[in-house]
């Protein structure tokens, strides 16, 4: 059987195909198959994707599925013990593979792992910056609070994710906060230090470039974690107790709408109000959020001082993110 399957989705990334792949097959892992799913492109991705193709590397395509759907039928075809994401576009360094096969070969209670990412905004001044930290443990409680992962660095135990029914296609975004609440029930968790990986964000067509899909994305993230917390409690899933009307359940949320006020005020920092509004607006109805209401009429009446005041935030935030880059490059 062979030890890592590395899946990775793509859909009308063409330009982003030769470097992305590339970093895969460069991987210090010689164990390994590469899995590259065209989700029904419109595009030459699936083109430039079977350029790659050899006795290592199957490219799966099909009708456009939604990367929910089409995660699922390429892990369904996987033959590795470890399934390994890989978000399209994005590298993964040398090591990557090999450092996290280690650990789940030598950790059985270990059931998911990840590593610290180097992240690129595109089209944008704001420098190259580290997230994520190092992590070990039960992460039950930990993930109300903080998601451990991103989504295109993660390794899990393909006998994990069967277990707990994969990817629920209710989860058109946010999937992977809902699949990581349900595996933290079964497995402890854990982030490598190192950096071995590096994410590109705000790539066209990506979730963080479109205002909408990313308060989509972040309201059912909230219902993934109101889910986690009724199963934490020894009530059934809402979702599996009552279908997708069990969205109809989730309660306000307070973190939501902080959430909102945030993504908002990186909206109004970039000059893009019209999202920005929006984002407060939902805020404000979300949970009559005070810090809603007073920067959705300063969007509204007083566009040029929310401006300023974020043009001020957002060069506080590049000195801080560049000392801390210029830190840990040393």
């Amino acid at each position: 059987m062979t030890r890592v399957s590395v899946v990775s989705v793509f859909y009308n990334r063409a330009g982003l195909v030769d470097e992305s792949v590339a970093s895969l097959k460069q991987q210090s892992l010689g164990d390994c198959e590469i899995l590259l799913v065209d989700d029904g492109s419109t595009d030459n991705t699936l083109e430039r994707l079977r350029t790659h193709e050899n006795e290592k590397t199957r490219v799966i395509s099909g009708t456009n599925r939604g990367l929910v759907g089409a995660l699922n039928n390429a892990i369904a075809q996987a033959r590795g013990s470890y399934i390994a994401i890989h978000g399209s576009g994005d590298l993964s360094l040398p090591e990557r593979l090999e450092r996290q096969a280690e650990i789940l070969d030598q950790r059985p209670d270990v059931g998911v792992v990840g590593c610290r990412s180097e992240v690129v905004t595109l089209q944008s001044t704001r420098p190259p910056h580290l997230v994520k930290q190092p992590f070990d443990g039960d992460a039950r409680e930990v993930i109300l609070d903080w998601n451990p992962f991103h989504h295109g660095e993660v390794m899990f135990r393909k006998a994990l994710f069967e277990e707990v029914g994969g990817y629920r296609p209710f989860f058109v975004c946010a999937q992977d906060r809902d699949l990581w609440c349900r595996m933290s029930h079964h497995c402890r968790f854990l982030v490598l230090e190192d950096v071995l990986y590096r994410k590109y964000a705000k790539v066209p067509g990506s979730v963080a470039a479109d205002p909408a899909r990313l308060m989509l994305q972040r309201h059912l993230s909230d219902f993934a974690l109101y889910c986690h917390r009724e199963r934490l409690a020894g009530r059934p899933d809402p979702l599996e107790q009552f279908g997708e009307q069990g969205a109809l359940f989730r309660p306000p949320s307070r973190e939501l709408a902080k959430d909102m006020c945030i993504i908002g005020s990186r909206y109004a920092a970039d000059g893009n109000l019209e999202a920005a509004r929006t984002c407060f607006r939902r805020a404000r109805d979300e949970s009559g959020y005070l810090p809603a209401r007073l920067l959705l009429a300063a969007a509204t009446l007083t566009p040029g001082i929310l401006l300023g005041a974020g043009e001020v935030w957002r060069r506080l935030l590049r000195l801080v993110q560049k000392a801390r880059w210029s830190e840990a490059r040393r």
